[in-house]
């Protein structure tokens, strides 16, 4: 049951419909830089997600908040960060936003209410010197740690109960396409293998609904860690 209840976790923000997100996160070599998010929702799902509410987690947080501009202000400018661009669109019944935030260091963009409440943000050391690691664990590491055991266990054992739910609900995810860029201030070096390089220093993850055809592509997906390793020669970043 405990693997339903995650897998009924991720599932929430998207019942009822598609769920287009892209982040696009740039950081300068001083550790400023911009968050941008662009979202597309279907009218009825994002009524659901205000239906459940708080039951739906950092994602429908998201959804209800990123349509107010002044709340988006207000949320921004509470963890130092400014709004440098908010526009909506209703169209085909269905609800598009833009936002571009600013933030003037690290340490406010891991507060940044863009990424969702649970986002957790690394800038550290890499395995060599003169490197940098950036990390982005969008439901937490904690969630990421235990989504990641849940899905060797779920591979290896089996789970007839957890497989059953994901079917039913399968088809509720089609049309969602999530997308994460970082783009850093050094030439890209190494990354994880659920994103691919896009750029000399640029490399986007994406989650797509036809990724995901078994309860452990699921847990893996929606509970993922992001990270890239990049040359820091020329950089002046706040390394933890």
């Amino acid at each position: 049951m405990r693997t339903l209840r995650l897998l009924a976790v991720l599932l929430l923000p998207f019942l009822s419909g598609c769920l287009e997100m892209e982040q696009t996160i740039a950081i300068t070599a001083d550790g400023s830089g911009t968050h941008k998010v662009r979202m597309t929702i279907r009218e009825t799902t994002l009524a659901e997600v205000e239906r459940v509410g708080a039951a739906a987690g950092a994602m429908s947080e998201a959804a209800r908040a990123l349509f107010d501009k002044e709340l988006v202000r207000r949320d921004l400018e509470a963890v130092g960060m400014t709004l440098a661009a908010h526009a909506t669109e209703a169209k085909d019944r269905k609800r598009n936003v833009e936002v571009t935030a600013a933030f003037p260091t690290f340490a406010a963009l891991q507060q940044s209410p863009l990424a969702g409440s649970r986002a957790e943000w690394t800038l550290a050391a890499g395995p060599k010197p003169g490197t940098v690691k950036l990390t982005l664990y969008p439901q937490g590491k904690a969630a990421w740690t235990e989504a990641r055991a849940k899905a060797e266990s779920m591979q290896t054992e089996g789970d007839p109960i957890a497989e059953a739910f994901f079917r039913k609900k399968q088809a509720e995810l089609t049309g969602l396409d999530l997308v994460v860029r970082f783009q850093v201030p050094g030439d890209v070096l190494v990354y994880t293998a659920n994103m691919e390089k896009t750029g000399d220093r640029e490399v986007t993850a994406r989650i797509a609904a036809d990724q995901i055809k078994t309860p452990q592509d699921l847990v893996r997906r929606l509970a993922p860690r992001f990270e890239v390793i990049f040359d820091g020669t020329d950089c002046k970043l706040p390394l933890q």
